[in-house]
């Protein structure tokens, strides 16, 4: 593989891109056109672009996208087209430009990516590229979060309309929807050194440090080679409650009863099984491993963006 430095001055040079864009995303359909201009004004040549309609067709967009532009594909869309299309990224010589289009934007958050378009137009012309960990789900990769529980339920019930209508606040009135039915879940923990097993609500592992506009933990980076695993034992409805009144607000909060804990890799097993939201998409079900992948994607950041590397 290519060094992100090696890459940088291609890109540099090249001034060259593909442009995909998700137009299911909250602003994708009305940003699309604005996307080419603001790239054409800071000298960016756009040698193709796809509006995607239907996002089922993004993995099979982006491997046609990758082949027609060696070093650097723009997309635009939310944390769930990140992650629907980042395994055709993961450990190939090729560079991943982001456009923050979608709902709650995590993975942008983390890496400081401005949220306007402009801003992150910006980034792409004048950032730098950096090496980004991934993390996995058996052997499907993510960017930023894995969800087990009441938030992946809130998160597969949200529909896309009301989304787009109402952006993060569309999760709250849905999860007061599930607030008094959800169950609680027996799961299990078990990495290479110990095993955990606790009555919960909610499980996260997460890559990077957002959970839509919420910091949830600020001792993580996606770049720091280690997942960081959150839950709360015997979380109950109430402690559910403040965590999302801290998620609509967007506020950090210490919770007195939250377990953190890093790793490289973990079995996860829930009683009863539980399906896994990844970065705003339903993919599997309980049990899983998830793991980490050191250094697997290569992403345009902003100057200031610290990475471990230098």
């Amino acid at each position: 593989m290519r060094a992100k430095s090696e890459l940088h001055q291609i890109i540099t040079k090249e001034k060259s891109a593909v442009l995909v864009v998700n137009t299911r995303s909250r602003k994708g359909r009305r940003l699309f056109f604005q996307a080419l201009d603001e790239l054409a004004k800071r000298g960016i040549n756009i040698t193709a672009s796809y509006p995607v309609h239907h996002p089922e067709r993004l993995p099979e967009v982006m491997k046609e996208a990758i082949s027609r532009q060696g070093s650097l594909v723009i997309v635009g869309g939310g944390d769930g087209t990140i992650s629907s299309i980042v395994d055709q990224f993961a450990y190939q010589d090729v560079v991943l430009g982001i456009l923050p289009l979608g709902t709650g934007n995590s993975f942008a958050r983390t890496l400081g990516i401005p949220l306007t378009l402009e801003g992150a137009v910006d980034v792409i012309a004048g950032g730098k590229v950096a090496d980004i960990d991934l993390g996995k789900i058996d052997d499907d990769y993510f960017t930023n979060m894995a969800a087990v529980g009441f938030s992946a339920d809130v998160a597969h019930s949200s529909p896309n309309a009301l989304k787009k209508f109402l952006g993060p606040l569309a999760y709250f009135f849905v999860a007061v929807r599930h607030f008094f039915r959800h169950h609680s879940f027996s799961c299990t923990f078990q990495t290479a050194d110990e095993k955990h097993r606790i009555k919960t609500h909610q499980v996260l592992i997460a890559n990077g440090n957002f959970m839509g506009e919420t910091l949830l933990t600020p001792a993580i980076n996606p770049d720091d080679r280690s997942l960081i695993v959150f839950t709360m034992d015997m979380l109950n409805r109430w402690q559910m409650l403040k965590l999302w009144v801290a998620f609509l607000l967007g506020k950090y909060t210490v919770f007195s009863e939250a377990k953190y804990f890093k790793t490289r890799e973990i079995r996860i097993k829930a009683d009863p099984p539980q399906y896994i939201d990844v970065d705003g998409e339903m993919t599997t079900q309980t049990p899983v491993t998830v793991s980490l992948a050191p250094e697997a994607l290569k992403v345009i950041v902003p100057q200031s963006f610290q990475d471990v590397d230098e």
